[in-house]
């Protein structure tokens, strides 16, 4: 269908579900809601290529031994002592955040301040398949909606709402079931658009406030580009701005040398920054895989207590201390972080190859190889979380086990013949385990993805758009 009398007529493809003519209309798809869509996506898709050619562009500049370092560009924001972001909601201590699927659950666990954020993630925690998207809009209207007043619910202890952070798609995902002259839209101005049309003002009603928690993003440009999309949406709404709050998570190496420049630039809607450890060292693998000095620890626990993740902590909590925001995230609680030491550029990289004796064995390489293939099928599927011996896996753990496979392939530490041996064991294992699951797939996800001279990104938009979107929904 396409909205009638827009300036910017938005094509929806998705096919037909058991919910699909609930969700479509009146609720979730309305012809002012596609258009709000519409009018966000087209005023940012250029700056939205530039940003991923940017990306590009970086990447090769790392590969042929460019240094990473603190901007000297931007040295003036890191030493003015007086600028701070917007004041926090709630209390302004270190709390810790759950990810959860944009499902009922995590909506109805929502709590009151001074304990943990659940988070509704369209990205990891739940397949992005078209039902879930909508389904998970459609809970988040629902929740605005039970706790605005007249009609909601008694409010909890104190009058507080309770808090739901969105964390939208990355920049890098398009969602191909929403197009624009033939072109696909922005996923994360989807996830984004359609919560705040439909929810933000009835958020600011009941006394609390869109929030958002920004993941992926390289550097203080991305980090503008947020920024002047909330002006847009704000002014679009007639909704005054400054009005809503974003977290953003530090879980790119690159943007771990920009922490103060991306706070600057959401210093209107910023509130904090959090850590993310397991897609920090993704980062680090995928960025500096190719050196042999960063060869990380033979376990993850031990890649935790590096040094240089220390550094990461570190710096973060300083710099939410200098900024009055708030620090968040697994690590922030390390025993011993004070935000007072100083982190140099050489502290992020202090990054050491283990000893020899420290080489993967082979059984934990097949166990790798195990959990990173029904990570991709369970993601393929549309389950999000990959449940091996019966103990759910998060996203996260999944990815940074498929990143340590490709850098131990990349280092050398197993060939391809070996590599390509344990998924066919493994393929055949989960073939007999489970009947129907997308075996065939999945193998050839991981495999064109361990064997490439790079490591693609969480979630890649070739997986995206050529398997989940079109081979399993058509299939389906």
């Amino acid at each position: 269908m396409s909205t009638p009398e827009t300036t910017h007529p938005i094509e929806v493809l998705g096919p037909p579900g058991d919910r699909h003519r609930e969700i479509l209309t009146p609720e979730i798809l309305t012809p002012e809601a596609l258009d709000f869509v519409a009018r966000l996506d087209t005023a940012f898709t250029r700056r939205r290529g530039e940003i991923l050619t940017a990306r590009r562009h970086r990447v090769d500049s790392l590969a042929s031994g460019h240094p990473l370092d603190f901007p000297r560009a931007t040295s003036a924001v890191r030493d003015d002592p007086h600028w701070r972001v917007a004041p926090a909601a709630g209390p302004t201590g270190r709390r810790v955040a759950i990810a959860g699927p944009p499902g009922p659950r995590t909506a109805a666990d929502a709590p009151g301040p001074g304990s943990e954020v659940p988070i509704t993630d369209f990205e990891e925690a739940a397949s992005p398949h078209w039902e879930n998207v909508l389904a998970g809009h459609l809970t988040l209207l629902d929740a605005c909606a039970h706790h605005a007043p007249p009609h909601g619910r008694e409010p909890r202890p104190g009058g507080v709402v309770p808090t739901v952070a969105v964390r939208p798609r990355g920049w890098h995902l398009e969602e191909e079931r929403l197009r624009i002259d033939g072109r696909p839209v922005s996923a994360s101005l989807v996830d984004f658009g359609l919560y705040f049309f439909h929810c933000a003002r009835r958020l600011l009603d009941a006394g609390s406030g869109p929030c958002l928690r920004l993941t992926g993003l390289e550097n203080r440009f991305e980090a503008r580009l947020w920024n002047d999309v909330f002006l847009r949406a704000q002014d679009l709404l007639g909704i005054p701005r400054g009005t809503m709050r974003a977290t953003v998570v530090i879980d790119t190496v690159t943007a771990a040398f920009e922490m103060e420049e991306i706070l600057y630039e959401l210093r209107e809607h910023g509130c904090g920054l959090a850590t993310d450890p397991r897609h920090y060292l993704f980062s680090v693998i995928g960025t500096f895989g190719h050196r042999t000095a960063f060869l990380l620890p033979d376990t993850v626990e031990a890649a935790l207590t590096a040094p240089f993740m220390r550094a990461y902590a570190e710096l973060l909590v300083r710099t939410c201390a200098r900024r009055s925001a708030r620090a968040t995230g697994d690590l922030t609680e390390i025993t011993g972080l004070s935000g007072d030491a100083p982190v140099r550029a050489a502290d992020l990289l202090s990054a050491h190859r283990p000893d020899p004796a420290q080489a993967p064995t082979r059984q934990q390489i097949r166990a790798a190889v195990s959990l990173s293939l029904r990570h991709v099928e369970a993601w393929l599927s549309g389950r999000g979380t990959a449940v091996p011996d019966g103990m759910p896996i998060g996203g996260p753990a999944a990815e940074l086990t498929r990143a340590r496979l490709w850098q131990w392939r990349r280092q050398r530490l197993v060939s391809p013949t070996d590599l390509r041996a344990l998924i066919d064991v493994e393929s055949a294992s989960m073939a007999r385990e489970r009947s129907g699951a997308l075996v065939t797939e999945a193998r050839e996800v991981l495999e064109r993805t361990l064997l490439g001279d790079e490591l693609p990104p969480p979630l890649t938009p070739d997986t995206y758009r050529r398997r989940l979107v079109f081979a399993v929904e058509r299939s389906a």
